[in-house]
């Protein structure tokens, strides 16, 4: 059932408005002696008295470039090509009630000392500024929902055009996960980090345009057509390109990941589900232990006094309120020349909480990269003064490093804080401060101010063999935005014949974008002497392929190249060709590489046609099929193939599956199952027709083997699990007896919840009738499955229907969210089913539910009471003393909450909602009905987990439509459910866990 199963999924990510802390104030139950003596608020230091504050790392020094009054709240930053620099302030950044404007201002430096002396307000009318570019004159804005043009024509510093360049991007309530990072590649695109608020994105650019949904992707804008392209993505505040653009990201508690993959070549192959693009980097995550030099808080150690002496609800922490990753932002490749050469590449990252900057070298790892820790026992960059506040880095025109503090007293959200110490805080404390930093070697002397305005096309060229990548990064853009076509000549000249590897990577990219590319340009880059010019030439070959075939044979020819990363780049890229040569060269590199999972992926990118070709030419291989990563990989080709449905495949692919000899039948069995298990109709009866009796006679002897082994209560729960799944090859009628078995009382939750999970596939009415037939035997977790079950397809739903008329089912057990979801189902004869049905679940108004429940505060909790009640009700998507699975949030951390706030958002689910945490439905091409969590969604795939903790992977080309619910999925209600006295023995519960 529903009740509790995910009471607790979003209490750790949901943002706080100011209903929330009105939900926080004392009550009778907690002692509210003023504490004042014991909080003393932390001062504010002077600019220059902050200088003081910061311990570097030996051979460099820390200046201060703007603060107040001259900037507030800085949270990004660009310069344009003459050293001004687009700074966006945020004042609305935790605080929940602010109903001011967010400002973008233009600093510049008039006297050329490296401290800026001047600022104008450019923008005053945005309501929630997250990035900025400079471009052209002017700069583009992110202000949620928009990303807007805007430039100054008349010289009076102030904005006068605005356009709107797109629009749909959702705004984030909590502040931490909307739109942030534009950052310049050399393939002259704006990359933008969209982070986890996603949204219905439209170009106004493009005339009629259909809205694009945008969540967990990535996006590279071209700012001359202001037309744009999803890519992968991943990450929340903070995303960071290399020289070389391999894209670098990071989120609250992850320091670093890298995106191992560009979701443009994962559509190319719509019947592939890849993994999550973001791999973490940092060895130990987010546990990396931070060396912070600031003290703790008072207002910290009060808290952990009172929670020790019970006078407040929640664990002491052992003490340690630091000192590891909780606040990650503003990931940041040093892409400068001013530090010394080992440290270009480097990535460093602000830790707002714990005031610091850490610092990690980048070693290859495969095709991917690892993160060390690059400073022993200490920070890059530390701080003694708990406001600094390092939000953004940014590599700048001189070739340090800026640091943009948004200075603030307090960071953490005020809902996290005691009613009785947060009346002595302030939430505003330093809204009207902020200052900038640069970070340069301690022999740093001011270089002259960049006028790169009035540089010439020939100096602008000469300019991308810099060693600074801002240099090069600006001069790049200003070629692509003036278009001056005498600039050809000159990038094909340095394309050749330049000594840095970088120079003639951007001379290519250049030309590229002036549209002066040529095949034999690209040809001369393939053969290149550095792998890195090598893999962008690679990229930029893909638009000859089709009309190249010299081309085509550089790129095979590439997929035997000495340094695997340009392998790994070529498998992405050999699939701008067709045909039996490229399967030929694509089936070798795996037999090469294949071991290493994302060839194996980057491989399938590039078979969107031609996977039973490639599959026949592995099959010839005996050690390669004799594998495990080469049995996994036939698996993916046989799925794909069932999934297409082309005839000449299925046929290519049975051939080269019946001539297998006699002693490999377990893997034959294995090829047919990943076939049909994606096949259609059609296709399952080709496959077993009389015609095929070697492959028919094969699938009865892996239905007979699965219907063994899944009947076999002394086997291991694994093996019947998927022995279970392998039953829905079947036809129901030949399987029913022993689905009915499987639901039995006595066999393991874990063999019940599999054969639910299977009998979905049937499209039976019969199913529904086994299923309901079975409810009295099934425990109230297994029951939440079978209602999933029972929701998959209309018939079944009716069947549901008609078992809570006749009390075979109760409404409790239909869950409150799930009852939600039936009351809005598109089908009308459902809708008014329900609303019927369900009537006497109404909720009541949720302001007053909260309001009735206030008592649960002040009631004594029973904490054994309160485990029973989570492990009950809650574990098929929590974990908290090793029990129950951990789909949900780390409940550990809800400590931090108080009782308060931790009910009403219990009661309250909807007050706010993260957008990772809204319900969506999807339905598919056969009719079938899922409902979840979107926990990762790319170019092909949609992955949603089920209340119960399983889930789903659906390929987009099976998705007849996918909605979201606009409801968070932990339901409402739950007052239906628990009385006040058992509600106060969950909190009980929930503040006592260690």
């Amino acid at each position: 059932m529903l009740r509790l199963l995910l009471l607790l999924m979003i209490l750790l990510f949901l943002p706080f408005s100011a209903a929330t802390l009105d939900a926080q104030k004392p009550d009778a139950a907690e002692p509210d002696s003023d504490l004042q003596a014991e909080l003393p608020r932390i001062a504010a230091k002077s600019p220059q008295e902050a200088l003081a504050t910061f311990q570097l790392q030996p051979g460099f020094r820390i200046e201060l470039v703007a603060a107040e009054p001259l900037v507030r709240d800085p949270v990004s930053i660009s310069f344009d090509e003459n050293g001004r620099a687009y700074v966006t302030e945020l004042p609305r950044y935790n605080r929940y009630d602010f109903q001011g404007n967010g400002t973008v201002k233009v600093l510049e430096d008039t006297n050329g000392d490296g401290t800026f002396d001047t600022a104008k307000v450019f923008l005053d009318d945005v309501k929630y500024p997250t990035a900025v570019f400079a471009y052209d004159g002017g700069a583009f804005v992110a202000d949620p929902p928009l990303v807007l043009y805007c430039k100054d024509t008349d010289g009076d510093g102030r904005a006068d055009v605005r356009q709107t360049v797109m629009t749909g991007f959702n705004l984030d309530h909590a502040g931490e996960a909307g739109l942030n990072s534009f950052r310049w590649g050399m393939d002259n695109r704006i990359h933008l980090s969209l982070s986890l608020a996603g949204g219905q994105v439209v170009s106004t650019a493009v005339e009629n345009a259909e809205p694009v949904e945008v969540r967990g992707r990535g996006m590279v804008f071209d700012p001359r057509s202001k037309t744009f392209e999803l890519t992968t993505g991943d990450g929340q505040h903070g995303m960071t390109l290399d020289d070389w653009g391999r894209k670098f990201v990071c989120s609250n508690s992850n320091p670093m990941q890298t995106l191992m993959y560009d979701g443009r070549y994962i559509a190319r192959n719509p019947y592939l589900a890849p993994p999550p693009p973001a791999v973490t980097i940092a060895p130990d995550g987010k546990y990396t232990k931070l060396f912070r030099t600031s003290s703790i808080e008072p207002w910290r150690n009060v808290r952990t006094r009172l929670r020790s002496q019970g006078v407040v609800k929640g664990s002491d922490e052992g003490g340690k309120a630091g000192g590891f990753f909780t606040a990650a932002t503003g990931i940041t490749a040093y892409r400068g020349d001013a530090w010394p050469e080992d440290y270009r590449g480097n990535l460093l990252v602000g830790e707002v909480s714990n005031n610091l900057i850490y610092r990690a070298t980048v070693e290859p790892k495969g095709v991917g990269v690892v993160g060390r820790r690059a400073d022993a026992d200490a920070e890059f960059l530390s701080s003694t003064d708990n406001w600094f506040r390092p939000v953004q880095l940014a590599n700048a025109p001189d070739g340090s490093l800026y640091v943009l503090d948004m200075y603030r007293e307090l960071i953490e959200g005020a809902a996290f804080i005691p009613p009785m110490i947060l009346k002595h805080l302030d939430v505003n404390s330093g809204a009207d401060r902020g200052r900038i930093y640069r970070i340069v070697p301690e022999d740093f002397k001011q270089p002259p101010l960049p006028k790169l305005g009035q540089a010439t096309t020939a100096e602008l060229v000469s300019l991308l063999e810099s060693s600074n990548g801002w240099s090069r990064d600006t001069a790049s853009r200003l070629i692509y935005e003036r278009q001056d076509l005498s600039a050809k000549p000159l990038l094909r000249k340095l394309a050749t014949e330049s000594e840095s590897a970088l120079a003639r990577a951007y001379a290519l990219h250049s030309l590229n974008g002036l549209k002066g590319l040529t095949a034999e340009d690209v040809l001369q880059g393939l053969a290149d002497q550095d792998p890195h010019v090598r893999i962008e030439s690679l990229r930029l070959a893909e638009q000859f392929a089709a009309d190249s075939p010299q081309i085509c044979e550089a790129l095979y020819q590439a997929t035997s190249d000495t340094d695997r990363q340009v392998r790994y780049q070529a498998a992405f890229s050999v699939g701008a060709c067709n045909g039996p040569r490229r399967d030929a060269v694509l089936a070798a590199l795996i037999l090469k590489d294949g071991d290493d999972a994302w060839f194996r992926l980057a491989v399938q990118a590039s078979l969107g046609q031609g996977a039973a070709g490639v599959a026949a030419e592995l099959l010839r291989d005996k050690p390669f099929r004799k594998s495990r990563h080469g049995v996994a990989f036939l698996g993916k080709l046989a799925e794909q193939v069932g999934t297409q449905n082309r005839d000449s495949d299925v046929a290519t692919f049975l051939t080269s599956v019946q001539s297998l000899p006699a002693e490999e039948t377990q893997l034959a069995q294995s090829l047919i199952g990943g076939l049909l298990g994606k096949a259609n109709a059609k296709t399952k009866q080709q496959l077993t027709g009389t015609g095929n009796a070697k492959i028919a006679s094969l699938l009865e002897q892996l239905i007979q083997q699965a219907q063994k082994t899944a009947a076999d209560e002394q086997a291991a729960p694994a093996q019947r699990s998927e022995a279970i799944r392998t039953l829905g090859l079947s036809n129901f009628a030949a399987v029913a007896e022993l689905f009915s078995e499987l639901l039995q009382l006595r066999q393991p939750p874990k063999i019940q919840s599999a054969a639910l999970e299977t009998l979905v596939r049937f499209d039976d009415a019969a199913v529904a009738e086994l299923i309901l037939e079975a409810w009295p035997q099934l425990s109230p977790s297994v029951r939440a499955r079978a209602i999933e079950t029972l929701s998959a397809r209309p018939e079944w739903i009716t069947a549901l229907f008609d078992a809570v008329d006749d009390d075979l089912v109760r409404p409790a057990d239909v869950g409150a969210a799930r009852i939600q979801l039936l009351k809005t189902h598109k089908n009308m004869a459902i809708r008014q089913r329900a609303e019927q049905l369900f009537a006497a679940q109404a909720l009541g108004k949720r302001d007053d539910v909260v309001k009735a429940y206030q008592s649960a505060l002040s009631l004594p909790g029973d904490i054994e009471s309160g485990r029973q009640l989570f492990r009950k009700n809650c574990t098929s998507c929590h974990q908290l003393e090793k029990v129950g699975t951990a789909l949900g949030a780390d409940l550990k951390a809800i400590k931090d909450r108080g009782s308060a706030a931790i009910l009403l958002n219990i009661l309250d689910p909807n007050r706010e909602v993260k957008p990772q945490f809204v319900g969506y439905v999807l339905i598919t091409n056969d009719g079938r009905s899922i409902t979840g969590l979107i926990t990762n969604e790319t170019a092909n795939s949609v992955t949603l987990k089920r209340a119960d903790g399983t889930g789903d992977t659906v390929l987009r080309v099976d998705i007849d439509e996918l909605s979201s619910t606009g409801i968070s999925f932990m339901p409402e209600g739950l007052e239906k459910q628990l009385n006040p006295q058992q509600m106060a023995d969950l909190l009980a519960y929930l503040n006592a866990v260690e």
